[in-house]
């Protein structure tokens, strides 16, 4: 057996099988072939088999690239569905990709109350690969099924059961639980399936097929997955999802759904050394100055249950902090996250306090500038952001969409500080990314962009035909991008008009990286994806230059930077082709 094969236990004619690979139990080519000789090789007074895992989740992360190598999922699925005796999975924590496919083969499934269960091959530009698109129907009905797998949203516990994608929550020993369920199936079937309705399956796939547009390749391929398991047997069915996987695989849309999601696990995963320390609680935070950016993290943290005390110079910046609060509640009530009752207690958490903050020890807090306050007020692991802050400062920048922000936590910083820091953001909903030096990334990356566009309506190219370039890319046009446009236009084509743009991106991209402000290519696409609006399924700007390729992003740049010195190519571009390497191999 593989040495990240299952670990095996027979006890009371039961067969327990342990996924032992946490956190996230990755179901790769070593577990699967474990797990088939296991299933293969089972005693033969073994009764029903459980599947278990060690950690906090079943199996819990979709891969990232393409896993043909023997034995594949849906070999192990089907050996799954097809054992001679029961099999109950046991389910617990994040469970999608190829371990919701895996708990969707076994006879029975179990789960902790935190379960949340996802077929989210989707949201990868991709299909199922074991057999899902078959099992999911006949086990929830097609229009059901094609929800979640068009979706990708997760499902917590309590749904699942109603719903009958598992058959029961158990809260204390789980695997004692489903030792008993699986004696009880290998006596009687007591959890008779319905036989679906041939009908009502077909009407579904015709209902998802005309409301497809936005979903994608994927969507569609899915759908002909689900119609073509109607009357496919389980072998034809996985040939039939393993071509349509494999056509995904190769797509701009997938290739860049995939790109994204790489770049977002890189730049949010944490240094392990923050990460051990027990960063202080963050209950309540302290903000202090004018910054529009400070109303915006009292929302967030207020609508995380979190205090907030705000300090402002006099009764105006008050009046003008309170109504931006305000206006982020009554958002939030307008688009419907937010109840009355929550916005009351935001509102009653909030204190605006004229003049120095009365309690200067909070655990966590951010200025629009540097704040002077004694040693002896605060306690040494207590976070002290500064908006924007400069060199050698912990410093913040918010996104202007989303929830994500860029963070400098300089070295000579207690650790403890540091720590306190990520763990405060995070526990405000602000999904942290470090960099180095100054938290300027998106606010440069924007800027370029901005520049390269005004660039072009300066020389009299039409608004309309930026904006109408940029719509097929999947971007909506800066605003405002206030530039006085010539009396004479001229044409330019949609694919220069675009290229100018990414390039400007990409080379100020490569600046940061030559500044050592950016840590990772990878960094700067996450941010832009997440941060500022840039098509998730693009990739990035600098996934973006990879595909293009280096030798074609030099070649434009060298030609456009005669006209203007955003163009002029960054010395990484010229080291990278001179080395032969693309900007992915900077991502480590």
């Amino acid at each position: 057996m593989s040495a990240d094969g299952p670990k095996v236990e027979l006890r009371d004619g039961i067969l327990i099988l342990t996924l032992a690979n946490p956190p996230f139990n990755d179901l790769g080519p070593g577990l699967r072939a474990g797990l088939l000789q296991a299933i293969a090789g089972r005693d033969e007074t073994c009764r029903g088999i459980v599947l278990a895992a060690e950690g906090p989740h079943f199996a819990g992360q979709l891969p990232l690239s393409s896993d043909d190598a023997a034995p594949t999922l849906g070999e192990l699925c089907l050996a799954v569905a097809e054992c001679p005796v029961p099999v109950v999975a046991v389910l617990k924590g994040l469970v999608t990709g190829p371990g919701a496919e895996l708990a969707l083969a076994a006879r029975a499934r179990l789960a902790d109350p935190g379960l949340r269960l996802a077929f989210a091959d989707v949201t990868l530009g991709l299909c199922p690969a074991g057999g899902t698109t078959q099992r999911l129907p006949r086990l929830i009905g097609a229009r059901a099924a094609l929800r979640l797998l068009l979706s990708g949203r997760s499902v917590p516990a309590s749904e699942a059961l109603a719903s009958g994608l598992v058959d029961g929550i158990t809260e204390t020993a789980p695997i004692a639980s489903a030792m008993r369920l699986a004696q009880a199936l290998a006596v009687g079937d007591l959890l008779r399936r319905v036989e679906p309705d041939a009908a009502a399956w077909s009407a579904a796939v015709a209902e998802a097929r005309r409301g497809t547009v936005a979903r994608g390749q994927a969507g569609r391929r899915i759908i002909d997955c689900v119609e073509a398991a109607l009357v496919l047997p389980p072998e034809n069915l996985l040939a039939f999802e393993a071509v349509a996987r494999a056509d995904l695989e190769d797509s701009d849309e997938s290739i860049g759904l995939r790109a994204a999601a790489a770049a977002e696990r890189r730049a949010l995963a944490l240094p392990p050394v923050l990460t051990r320390l027990q960063a202080l609680s963050v209950d309540r935070i302290g903000l202090v100055g004018l910054a529009p950016d400070l109303a915006r993290i009292a929302v967030v943290a207020l609508s995380r249950e979190v205090s907030v005390s705000w300090s402002v110079p006099d009764e105006i910046a008050r009046e003008a902090g309170l109504q931006a609060v305000e206006a982020g509640i009554e958002e939030g009530q307008h688009s419907g996250s937010l109840t009355p009752d929550r916005a009351r207690a935001m509102r009653e958490r909030l204190f605006m306090v004229v003049g120095p903050l009365a309690d200067a020890s909070v655990p966590f807090l951010v200025s629009d500038h540097p704040v002077k306050v004694s040693e002896d007020a605060i306690h040494a692991g207590a976070a002290r952001l500064v908006l924007h802050g400069q060199e050698g400062e912990m410093g913040l920048a918010l996104s202007p969409a989303g929830r994500v922000c860029e963070v400098t936590l300089p070295p000579d910083r207690l650790p403890l500080a540091r720590a306190t820091a990520l763990a405060g953001l995070r526990r405000m909903g602000l999904s942290p990314m470090l960099v180095d030096h100054r938290p300027v990334i998106g606010a440069r990356m924007a800027d370029a962009g901005r520049t390269a566009l005004a660039w072009m309506v300066s020389r009299g190219v039409p608004r309309r035909m930026i904006a109408a370039a940029l719509d097929e890319f999947g971007v909506s046009l800066p605003d405002p991008v206030s530039i006085e446009t010539p009396t004479v236009l001229r044409a330019m084509p949609a694919t220069e008009i675009l290229n100018r743009w990414l390039s400007a991106l990409a080379n100020e991209g490569a600046r940061l990286l030559d500044d050592g402000i950016a840590r990772r290519p990878s960094d700067i696409d996450f941010l832009m994806v997440a941060g500022y609006r840039f098509p998730r399924w693009r990739g990035g700007p600098m996934h973006q230059a990879d595909r293009r390729g280096l030798m074609v992003l030099r070649q434009n740049l060298r030609s456009w930077g005669a006209e203007a010195a955003l163009w002029t190519p960054a010395p990484l571009v010229d080291r990278l082709i001179r080395e032969g390497q693309s900007l992915a191999a900077l991502d480590g």
